[in-house]
């Protein structure tokens, strides 16, 4: 695993293989959250259940309730688990868009890391 620079989001570097967290920003959405991305079904369910059994705590960190989806399709046609957090009305080729955009992505992406850190070794070993 490659070493963090300070200031860098953990995202694809949680050191738990499949569970990555993900920002995503389209034409009509911002999206903060957690993808679990592996085509093992069992593997992908094991770490859906590990999330959904402290959906309060985390739900609590972020302070607002999350989407949970098993099955999400991305616009590449990959399908991943999602847990997430959307910002409606946002287009990324709109400029007046960027400013709330990028507050509602660094405010939510700061406390899902902040949770993932204190909970990564339940993720990696329970």
């Amino acid at each position: 695993m490659r070493k963090k620079l300070p200031g860098e989001w953990v995202l694809t570097q949680t050191g738990v293989k499949a569970l990555n967290l993900r920002f995503h920003v389209d034409r009509t959405v911002a999206q903060v959250g957690i993808d679990l991305e592996t085509r093992n079904m069992d593997k992908r369910i094991e770490l859906f259940e590990k999330l959904e059994s402290v959906k309060k705590v985390l739900e609590e960190a972020i302070n607002e309730s999350m989407i949970w989806e098993l099955e999400y399709i991305r616009e590449n046609g990959k399908s991943v688990s999602r847990i997430y957090i959307q910002m409606d009305g946002i287009d990324i080729y709109n400029k007046d868009t960027w400013q709330a955009a990028h507050q509602f992505m660094f405010d939510r992406m700061s406390k899902l890391e902040a949770f993932y850190l204190e909970y990564k070794d339940f993720f990696k070993y329970s």
